[in-house]
């Protein structure tokens, strides 16, 4: 089965907000106004109902309630405000249970918001190749997105035989994925956002996550893998299949992180989970 006919078998995904996804496609210009943000946001209604009530959550615990976009963005920064829209937008589709993962509610979405969070943390630390933090950030949030799709075309059938590629053919989850469906939730969810018309660079990273691109210089799919790999390392995992992710030595080496480093990446992310927790009671 091709990415196309697994796409296009899939009707019932929870909607994503127009909004949202115009948000996303200012992340690759050189910088966005708050200008900007306030006016892509102020016509979907459910959305700014959504961020004002976070906004005024003990979660930010501001002493005088915020009553406006624009408001909003004032007090958060617009960095901030791309962070929470988009995690606000993305998150009643990523809360439903993925039954094809062997995943409850909710733990798709801990390990997304996790991951953006690692891939943040990333491109704060001094990484040899600059990478924008609220495309990281996006790119980690979106990573997975192809099992919601994936999830279902995954029968009991396919469900054992992958388990079983990966347990004992010792293969990685999106090789075990492509051997029994012929293609894997990586590629599925490059696809999905590529018909979202989201950039290019968002797109490489989800579709690669498990291949990152080091050569000839390291692409976004490099961050997202490492933040990817951090989340699962400090317990933010997906089912069972937490031990199956396998860190690219390359994309480790690519971006300079020493066993020492490595160390302070996963107390930083560990700090960060911790967070997420109160956050999803926002979301």
């Amino acid at each position: 089965m091709t990415t196309e006919e697994i796409v296009a078998k899939v009707k019932n995904l929870a909607p994503v907000s127009h909004a949202a996804l115009r948000l996303v496609s200012l992340l690759d210009q050189a910088a966005v106004s708050n200008d900007e943000i306030v006016q892509v946001l102020k016509y979907d209604t459910v959305l700014t109902a959504k961020l004002l009530r976070a906004c005024n959550s003990p979660y930010f615990g501001f002493e005088d309630p915020v009553s406006s976009v624009e408001q909003a963005v004032l007090v958060l920064g617009h960095q901030q405000i791309l962070h929470l829209v988009l995690s606000l937008a993305f998150s009643g589709a990523m809360n439903t249970p993925l039954p094809g993962y062997a995943a409850e509610g909710g733990e798709l979405w801990r390990h997304s918001l996790t991951t953006a969070m690692a891939s943040e943390t990333l491109t704060r630390s001094g990484l040899p190749v600059e990478f924008e933090t609220p495309v990281a950030f996006t790119a980690g949030l979106l990573h997975d997105i192809g099992k919601l799709v994936f999830n279902h075309v995954l029968d009991d059938a396919a469900q054992l035989a992958i388990r079983s590629r990966i347990t004992d053919g010792k293969l990685a989850r999106t090789d075990a994925e492509r051997e029994i469906v012929g293609a894997d939730h990586a590629e599925v969810g490059a696809h999905l956002l590529r018909s979202w018309k989201l950039p290019d660079d968002i797109v490489e990273a989800v579709g690669r996550h498990h291949q990152p691109t080091c050569q000839p210089r390291p692409k976004l799919s490099v961050v997202t893998h490492v933040g990817n790999c951090l989340a699962h390392l400090v317990g933010s995992t997906l089912g069972w299949e937490g031990y199956a992710v396998r860190a690219d030595a390359a994309a480790t080496e690519a971006l300079a992180i020493t066993p020492e480093k490595l160390e302070d990446l996963m107390i930083a992310v560990h700090d960060a989970a911790a967070k997420v927790e109160h956050f999803m009671h926002v979301s």
